[in-house]
């Protein structure tokens, strides 16, 4: 049977308990969303990682980590700091918590107590330290690092979520650091953030952790991470890990009138508020989180405060205090059983605390320290004399206890059809056990895919469903194409039974979207009336009016004609957060896709960012593949620098083809008009350069595509813009 040797170590590792001796190890974890202040340089966070460590109440001891995690939110988000891949931020916040663990750890000469960074990883504003007490060092192994963007239109850093994974022992340990949407209606945002994290985060023992390399391969128990076959490399996700700690700025706020939370507060009485603690009633529902736990929450909301006061936020936006700081933890066994006698619980909440003494930004830094069961040793011999139980067993049982399933609909088929841009189709799938023993289920591609991106699992994979038990799967399809159609295999993957194939089948209506630009309609123009027609008709009897065969879409003409008479076209305002929060584009969409280019009803907002959406839906970006190449990939200088860059731009629209390079011009004309002046641009960085960073990125982005690394793309749209601003 060929299955056998899988389901031996399945059935080895469901017996660990009887082989491996585990031991209790204390792990501290801390998140902290410092609001783009500098690392403080005459003070140490000494109560946000100390307080949890405090008197054992048996033993009258200190707890001393072994593993000490913290995650940043916030560390930098101003637009002059990230052109380049600045470390400075993160090393000054890295000097800091290495002083702080010293001051809080290092002083107990009897042990001699020393920690070593383990590593670091960084997404714009997200940061991440694992540190591990030196003497474990030796056995930390299989050390990888992952980060996930969620920000801006699904592309931005600002949002998202950066991970660390290690071998401790024995013991797949997987710590993850996030920083999801803002805003108080956003919840469903935050779930997405959740999921696209979760689903798209992949760790690898390999040089590279490329998502693409990773998706057509999902491993549902840490004995079954195999290699890919491309790469030879070992490949987790999140969900592979024995012991999972998530912590960061959640964003999820209290449903509850501000002026409600508020008293509450003043009344020291906020149990009440747990219930309507937006995360905890969506990991009711399933929806996030599946399988996490947290600690009852016994201090007061963490956000938000007037900086360097106990005062809840007193500005125009009066923002409702809230829980948005948190950690939880996922163990893969809730208990286990030491020498197979002792019970004992994997993971055991100690201290769960906010450090009300650190002020300097508005929220408050969260903290908590947990004993962990780690898997110690293993008794080798106990291990084998086990191992030919099983595979006596396996001789006389061979075909028994296989996991088998039944799907509805029956035969699973996928079909979305005249998809439009930006639509969210679901398919719900029930998957049912209908066999003798419990069964464990995954999807993943049949093959290397791009489009299996897209699609989003709630709840996550993968699902373990006991017998006669079932599970409901929404199959969630996020349409941004520049393809024609999809027609491809899925497998829904049950461990050790069979597989069941799902079709998936899209057809999309593309309307003006994730075309190239020689495929819309012919541009026409009236010599007489000095003027472009407004329509996708190409029947005209007047001599006056001529094809314009080196001019863009009249798409694109009309967007940006009516972007520049627009007095409100303000750049910092678009991308604001509460501005897109409000946004809804489906209409103007749907008007688009009639060929009605009548814009006087729709937000200077709503048409500057479809404009950035078809952009990016372009089948080639405007400056092609090709050329980026020619100048960015082929070149032995470094053209990452704005000096270098400007030089290039010349280089670049002379290769350029008519129509690219008209669009090219008109959209930075229209770029320049609203583009923040030096004052300004210094302006917002000390106010909110988090907002000057989201749209530099998503400008050049929407130029270039994915197709350079993102100094190069920051660097380039800089340039463009300078040049444009000297003309």
């Amino acid at each position: 049977m060929s299955n056998s040797p899988k389901r031996l170590e399945i059935r080895l590792k469901e017996r660990e308990d009887e082989y491996i001796c585990y031991k209790q190890f204390s792990v501290l974890v801390g998140t902290f969303n410092v609001n783009n202040r500098q690392a403080p340089t005459n003070i140490l966070l000494e109560q946000w990682l100390y307080q949890v460590t405090d008197n054992d109440e048996e033993t009258k001891e200190k707890y001393i980590p072994d593993i000490i995690a913290v995650g940043f939110q916030e560390i930098d988000t101003s637009g002059g700091a990230y052109i380049y891949d600045d470390k400075k931020k993160e090393d000054e916040w890295e000097h800091l918590v290495q002083k702080t663990i010293k001051s809080c750890y290092g002083t107990n000469n009897k042990e001699n107590i020393k920690y070593e960074l383990l590593n670091r990883v960084r997404l714009i504003g997200i940061l991440l330290f694992v540190y591990v007490r030196s003497t474990h060092v030796p056995k930390c192994t299989l050390i990888s690092r992952a980060s996930v963007p969620t920000g801006f239109m699904g592309l931005a850093g600002n949002k998202g979520g950066v991970g660390i994974r290690f071998r401790f022992y024995e013991t797949d340990i997987c710590f993850v650091n996030s920083h999801f949407a803002s805003g108080d209606g956003q919840t469903n945002r935050r779930n997405d953030d959740y999921q696209k994290i979760e689903s798209g985060m992949a760790f690898t023992d390999g040089p590279t952790y490329s998502f693409k390399d990773y998706i057509w391969y999902t491993p549902t128990t840490a004995v079954s991470s195999a290699p890919n076959p491309a790469t030879s490399n070992q490949w987790w996700k999140i969900s592979d890990h024995d012991i999972i700690f998530w912590c960061g700025d959640m964003n999820y706020r209290i449903s509850q009138p501000n002026e409600q939370v508020r008293k509450a507060i003043n009344e020291l009485s906020t149990v009440p508020l747990h219930e309507k603690d937006q995360l905890r009633c969506e990991m009711k529902l399933n929806n996030v989180f599946s399988g996490y736990y947290e600690p009852p929450i016994d201090f007061m909301p963490t956000y938000k405060f007037d900086i360097n006061t106990d005062t809840y936020d007193t500005s125009e936006k009066l923002r409702t205090p809230s829980w948005t700081d948190r950690i939880l933890y996922r163990p893969k066994r809730s208990k286990v059983l030491n020498d197979n006698q002792t019970e004992l619980e994997s993971i055991k909440p100690i201290h769960y605390l906010s450090a009300n003494n650190i002020k300097f930004s508005d929220h408050r830094p969260v903290s908590g320290l947990y004993s962990v069961v780690i898997k110690y040793e293993c008794d080798e011999k106990r291990s084998s004399r086990i191992r030919e139980e099983l595979i006596r067993e396996f001789d006389r049982l061979e075909n028994d206890s296989i996991p088998t399933i039944e799907v509805e609909p029956r035969p699973p088929e996928i079909k979305f059809n005249h998809i439009r841009y930006l639509d969210k189709p679901t398919y719900t799938l029930k998957i049912k056990n209908i066999g003798e023993c419990s069964c464990l289920c995954s999807i993943s591609p049949s093959s290397i895919s791009p489009s299996f991106q897209c699609l989003t699992f709630t709840p996550n994979q993968p699902y373990t469903i006991n017998v006669k038990q079932e599970q409901y799967v929404n199959i969630n399809f996020n349409a941004k194409f520049n393809v024609h159609s999809i027609s491809e295999i899925l497998i829904l993957h049950v461990e050790n039974g069979a597989d069941t194939f799902i079709t998936l089948d899209v057809t999309f209506d593309h309307g003006p979207f994730g075309l190239a630009l020689n495929e819309y309609p012919s541009t026409f123009y009236d010599r007489e009336n000095k003027k472009y027609i407004y329509t996708i008709e190409n029947k005209f009897q007047s001599e006056h009016i001529v094809e314009m065969i080196n001019d863009p879409p009249i798409l694109y003409i009309s967007l940006i004609d009516c972007l520049k008479e627009r007095d409100d076209l303000n750049l910092i305002s678009i991308f604001n957060n509460d501005t897109q929060d409000s946004l809804d584009l489906l209409p103007l969409r749907d008007q688009l896709y009639e060929n009605n280019f009548d814009f006087t009803n729709y937000s200077t907002a709503q048409l500057f960012m479809i404009l950035l959406h078809l952009l990016q839906s372009l089948r080639q970006p405007l400056i092609s593949f090709e050329i980026q190449d020619k100048i960015f990939r082929n070149r032995n200088d470094n053209l990452s620098k704005q000096d270098d860059m400007t030089k290039a731009i010349s280089i670049i629209v002379e290769q350029m083809q008519g129509k690219e390079r008209n669009l090219f011009f008109r959209l930075l004309l229209l770029l320049q008009k609203c583009w923040p002046t030096k004052g300004q641009i210094e302006k917002i960085e000390n106010e909110s350069g988090d907002i000057l960073n989201i749209c530099i990125d998503i400008l050049a982005l929407s130029i270039l595509h994915e197709h350079l690394d993102r100094n190069q793309r920051r660097a380039f749209i800089l340039a463009c813009l300078n040049e444009e601003n000297k003309n």
